[in-house]
């Protein structure tokens, strides 16, 4: 690693933002981390075994496996064999069933035999607790740490890399009066021995020489540095190895974690950003894999392969991508993103939109009303479970608000039925409601079913619940506090009645309300009385949201959910060719959806 000072590019200020949470993200300094857990759920099942990183771990579910340890991988064995055939290739291998949950069971459970599709639904609740664990660890490490998956998070290590640098760099403690227009000085001609140890790969700038010439490549060693300290924190108290990527913002940082597995680690200083890019494709990119990036080099007429992230950067403008893609928004996203230039936020909060439980059913194993009760139960925990997982991942506790069936038959036709659901806190009080609610959905879902258009309802061949409609509870008159509160509310009624009955004594043939102090005749007083009742609980209502408002007012004009349409027919008429520009507009249309997504 070569130190070659120059006159630094960047400002005072820059570097003050890297010590604000709201503005760190934004500077030219950022330093952005990504871990990642490697192979998750077989090293999961490694260390729940009390076997060896050295052992071969296979994670199955039925007769597929779903995460192959890397050493399983050393024997050829990947996800797209089956047991049998990674027996072959390694007899040794240990297969280890993900947990399950047993039909009409509300628990799920490791079983000691291979367990059976048409009577078992697959938990990944095991994981999703690990998972909680490790996120609540590094969150104990990094002050803004954002979870992109269960074995997958960023970090925004912004405070922690100032705080390094005001240490190490005394020249830096000294604030100028004007910070915005007052570069830093230039980078010292050695560094300090902290520093001078690094850990991983670093990607050259040029000539496979690594350059240190400014306050950004300082960043990254700190981050660096601090990444491999988090690896080494996680690998002693819980026993995961992981790799971990250091860039300026998240997408550079996500390809920078995958570029060398397992248990490594990778920095990209920002001027390496563009020959770094060169070992992908498109569709390797955060958000560009898929379809999306595949009809974006269709429609670029970009060659697959041909350095194609290179080749958009130099020969497509803004103005130029704007044009092609007919986007303006994914047009400025990709700008941006083969720039190694999108910014953005670290989220310290999932948003979740909505959550499913569903199972594919065997042969007739469904074939009636009453054998999908017993899955009911199944899929209700389930669901709890995740509500209670987004519990402990944020202060702020969200709610369902709608409850939705569906269910598939045997000619491929699913139908849906959805209700409101009631804003509650306790999760073994949602748990009953969805038991209570779920039943109605299904009676109403028999009632509506078009057998005559779509086919008997039953055998089923799918089914599932999902709750969605997210909001806070802050700000809600939430039913299971209305219940406790209910017999306070007969007490201080009661109370009142006897005050009321007393001040009609005194007043004779009239009633004197003690709430508005409005007289009148004795036989309007119940008329009244339900006024006043009717007002306080207009008043309780009214702490839903706009939205949930416009829903209670859609349930009261009759519409209880969707009218079991189907969203897919057993038989569809093929379509006609397109011609080449149907197809362009096609892709233009898929593209403006799928910005519009994100």
């Amino acid at each position: 690693m070569l130190i070659v000072p120059a006159n630094s590019s960047y400002t005072y200020q820059n570097l003050l933002d890297l010590n604000n949470v709201e503005r760190s993200t934004d500077s030219p300094l950022s330093v952005i981390g990504h871990i990642d857990i490697n192979a998750y759920f077989a090293q999961y099942e490694q260390i729940r075994l009390g076997l060896t990183p050295q052992d071969p771990v296979v994670c199955l579910q039925w007769n597929s496996l779903i995460a192959v340890s890397y050493a399983a991988r050393e024997y050829g064995i990947s996800r797209m064999d089956s047991l049998q055939t990674a027996k072959l290739k390694c007899p040794d291998v240990v297969a280890a069933h993900t947990a399950v949950f047993k039909k009409g069971e509300d628990v799920w459970k490791y079983v000691d035999y291979l367990p059976e599709p048409v009577d078992h639904k697959v938990s990944l609740e095991p994981y999703r607790r690990e998972s909680r664990k490790m996120m609540r660890f590094f969150k104990g490490f990094c002050d803004s740490v954002e979870k992109a998956s269960v074995d997958e998070c960023f970090l925004d290590l912004g405070r922690m890399v100032y705080s390094k640098m005001m240490e190490l760099f005394p020249l830096l403690r000294e604030i100028p009066e004007n910070p915005r227009d007052t570069m830093l000085p230039p980078i010292p001609d050695k560094l300090p021995p902290e520093l001078e140890e690094t850990h991983g790969f670093f990607i050259p700038v040029e000539n496979d020489a690594v350059i240190v010439s400014d306050w950004d490549d300082i960043a990254m060693m700190i981050g660096s540095s601090l990444g491999y300290e988090l690896r080494r924190k996680l690998k002693k108290e819980m026993g995961y190895t992981t790799s971990f990527g250091v860039g300026r913002v998240k997408t550079v940082a996500k390809l920078a974690s995958d570029f060398k597995k397992p248990n490594e680690q990778t920095t990209v200083f920002n001027r390496a950003i563009d020959n770094f890019f060169d070992n992908f494709s498109l569709t390797d990119f955060w958000s560009m894999g898929g379809k999306i990036g595949r009809q974006i080099l269709e429609t670029l007429q970009v060659d697959s392969g041909s350095r194609e992230v290179r080749y958009i950067r130099d020969n497509f403008s803004l103005a130029d991508l704007t044009r092609e893609l007919r986007d303006p928004q994914l047009a400025e996203r990709l700008y941006r993103m083969v720039r190694g230039e999108m910014r953005q936020p670290i989220k310290q909060r999932t948003d979740v939109k909505s959550m499913g439980s569903h199972k594919n059913f065997r042969g007739n194993s469904v074939s009636k009303p009453e054998d999908i009760l017993d899955w009911f139960k199944v899929f209700i925990v389930d669901l709890v479970l995740r509500l209670q997982e987004l519990d402990e991942e944020s202060d702020a506790k969200r709610r369902p608000t709608k409850l939705t069936l569906y269910m598939r038959n045997r000619a491929n036709v699913t139908c849906s039925r959805q209700c409101t659901f009631p804003i509650i806190r306790d999760l073994d009080e949602i748990r009953r409601k969805c038991h209570e609610l779920s039943l109605k959905l299904l009676k109403e879902l028999e009632e509506i079913w078009d057998a005559q258009r779509h086919g008997p309802m039953f055998p089923s061949t799918h089914g599932g619940l999902a709750l969605s409609g997210f909001q806070e509870l802050s700000g809600y008159s939430r039913i299971d506090e209305m219940i406790k509160s209910a017999p306070r509310r007969e007490q201080e009624a009661e109370k009142l009645e006897s005050q009321e009955e007393t001040k009609s004594r005194v007043t004779g043939d009239n009633y004197i309300c003690l709430q508005c102090g409005r007289e009148m005749p004795a036989s309007e007083r119940t008329e009244h009385e339900d006024y006043h009742y009717a007002k306080t609980l207009d008043s309780t209502l009214n702490t839903q949201s706009y939205g949930e408002r416009l829903l209670h007012g859609r349930e009261k004009r009759g519409g209880s959910g969707d009218a079991g349409r189907p969203t897919k027919l057993a038989k569809q008429a093929k379509p006609a060719k397109q011609t080449k520009s149907a197809k362009h507009d096609a892709r233009q249309a898929t593209l403006l959806g799928w910005s519009k997504k994100n």
